[in-house]
């Protein structure tokens, strides 16, 4: 190991991090996915639900909005549909 190259804990503290803010995104995109999935009767209507361009959110799927940490906005959109 050279002097400038980062040590082994370092890049596990890295890869760490990065699992965690997978996991996170993953857990959210389960909790939508499951309350979708309650309105619409299965996981392949909830599913393209998700993948659908919706004009609630300015032409944007839910799922781009769960990518970018917002949540809640699609979660108080799919309590507006029951």
């Amino acid at each position: 190991m050279t002097k400038d190259s980062p040590s082994p804990l370092q890049g596990i503290d890295a890869l760490r991090a990065r699992f965690e803010q997978q996991s996170r995104k993953a857990q959210a995109y389960y909790s939508v996915m499951h309350e979708m999935r309650a309105i619409s009767g299965s996981d392949e209507a909830a599913s393209a639900w998700m993948e659908h361009p919706l004009a609630a959110f300015d032409g944007r799927t839910p799922a781009q909005l769960i990518a970018e940490g917002r949540v809640d906005e699609v979660l108080g959109h799919i309590h507006t549909l029951r």
